[in-house]
């Protein structure tokens, strides 16, 4: 269908030179974050950002939440640089410390002028730049300014005088079914499908939650292109009457501000992360350039606990189908899906061509339907805890106290039980929880050997609390799942025993 062509507006420019389209450098990597704050949660999120070698931040939307641009800049200083690039659209709490002298565009404006980073237009709100060979449009549909008949027109104007073969569309506000909690319709549908329209990848936030859709080929009406774990970009033709644009949706809201439930589902969505699921503060990763394919890109979301909650390929559909690596062992170039290649990842194996790249899951296949199997790293031991290092192969770790307290778990933290009310295994749980809390600040041994005998204790008696309510319904999922994972917890508290 014809892609909707917008009349030139008069724009400011932040500089009047632009820069070539290209190739992202080699792994490339960007981290997608919203919905921040200040102080040790944001602060462990933005260390994450650091640790894992990430070269710049898309960040959409509500930074602080107290109208202080000068400390927010300070944070982002403080753990990423002055010199970081650090590029972001207005949220509805940014709104009022926005514009003017001492606010959030100023400082955002002065790190594009330190680091040299040209941009068009108004800063955050109605603008766009390319950043190593990938163009990203910022507006603010909702908080300054309607959606449809303004953004969608800006939008729509910018992907089609742009050449580059990833772009990004990024605002912060969202409509109801483009994410799964309390949210209400506040963009309009024209920024979604205009964006899809041009090919890009769609960044929200505001939901304080992590979700992302399959390749869509209508947002507004949901309607799934495909399912495949490799989600392949196209824009519209305008010189046909067929809607060729495929893109898909992501709110990236673990910032640091605050976690909230899963209040909606369909079955467009490809990964839910909530506190429904147990959910952590985090930030989604995307890799361009991926081992040196300029058309492929590796996205996961990881939490600052380490957990990899989604993971999955996006192909811009605009570049040749090169191989992902360049082996004679690995190197799928004109072979067919499924052909068997190496992805160089020790913790794949049955590693399979797919899209023209061979299609191997790093960190493990979390989101299901990826060719590549997880290397099984089980040693039948319950007191290591198992894991796989890419280039390595397996570790085994002797369980310590992190290990017991990333096992706890809250009945309304498993997805299953929700809406359940059982106070007396929650109430036990949390004893347990504080208990363990108690050991970990201990100073010493004796002290701590009595806390963890006591949590050890309510875990007992929260599993024989489990086992009776769930005997007789072994087929149901919140049984099933808990007592599974209290097990766990019950049995790594044993382990600092031996």
């Amino acid at each position: 269908m014809r892609a909707l062509l917008a009349s030139c507006v008069a724009l400011a420019f932040g500089s009047l030179v632009w820069a070539e389209p290209g190739a992202p450098p080699v792994d490339f990597k960007i981290a997608f974050i919203g919905d921040q704050g200040l102080g040790p949660n944001a602060q462990a999120v933005l260390t994450l950002i650091r640790d894992e070698g990430a070269s710049a931040v898309l960040h959409s939307g509500d930074f602080d939440y107290t109208d202080s641009p000068a400390a927010w800049d300070d944070q982002i200083n403080g753990v990423l640089g002055a010199n970081f690039p650090y590029f972001a659209s207005a949220g509805n709490h940014d709104a009022s410390a926005f514009r003017g002298p001492g606010g959030y565009q100023e400082f955002l404006a002065a790190r594009m002028k330190r680091l040299r980073i040209p941009w068009r237009g108004d800063l955050g709100v109605q603008s766009s730049l390319t950043y190593n060979g990938i163009f990203i449009v910022m507006t603010a549909p909702g908080i300054f300014g309607a959606g449809d008949g303004l953004y969608d027109l800006f939008i729509a104007g910018e992907l089609a005088a742009d050449t580059s073969p990833w772009r990004i569309s990024s605002w912060h506000e969202d409509m109801q079914l483009m994410q799964v909690g309390g949210k209400s319709d506040q963009t309009g549908w024209g920024v979604y499908e205009q964006s899809r329209r041009g090919g890009a990848i769609i960044a929200t936030a505001h939901e304080h939650s992590y979700s992302r859709t399959y390749l869509l080929s209508s947002c507004q009406n949901q309607t799934v292109a495909s399912t495949a774990s490799t989600l392949v970009l196209s824009r519209d033709d305008p010189g046909t009457r067929a809607d060729e644009g495929r893109s898909f949706v992501f709110v990236s809201g673990l910032g640091g501000s605050s976690i909230r439930p899963q209040l909606l589902d369909g079955p467009w969505w490809a990964s839910v992360y909530t506190s429904t699921q147990g959910a952590n503060y985090g930030a989604l990763f995307g890799v361009f350039n991926y081992r040196g394919d300029p058309g492929l890109a590796y996205f996961y979301f990881k939490d600052i606990g380490g957990y990899v909650a989604d993971e999955f390929f996006v192909r811009n559909g605009a570049a040749g189908a090169s191989p992902a690596c360049t082996s004679a062992g690995c190197d799928c170039r004109d072979r067919p899906d499924g052909a068997p290649c190496d992805d160089g990842n020790a913790c794949t194996v049955d590693d399979a061509c797919l899209g023209g790249a061979c299609g191997g899951m790093p960190q493990g296949c979390h989101g299901g339907g990826c060719t590549g199997s997880p290397l099984a790293c089980d040693d039948g031991d319950a007191c290591t805890e198992d894991a796989c290092d890419p280039a390595a192969g397996c570790r085994h770790t002797p369980i310590d106290l992190p290990a017991v307290k990333r096992a706890l778990v809250r009945p309304e933290a498993v997805g299953a039980c929700a809406g359940r009310q059982r106070a007396p295994i929650r109430r036990l749980l949390r004893q347990a929880h504080k208990l363990v809390e108690q050991a970990g600040k201990a100073s010493e041994q004796e002290k701590r050997t009595l806390l963890i005998t006591a949590a050890v204790k309510r875990l007992e008696a929260a599993g024989r609390r489990a086992a009776d309510v769930c005997q007789g319904r072994a087929a149901d999922r919140c049984c099933t799942t808990l007592t599974g994972r209290i097990n766990t917890a019950h049995d790594r508290a044993r382990c600092l025993f031996e």
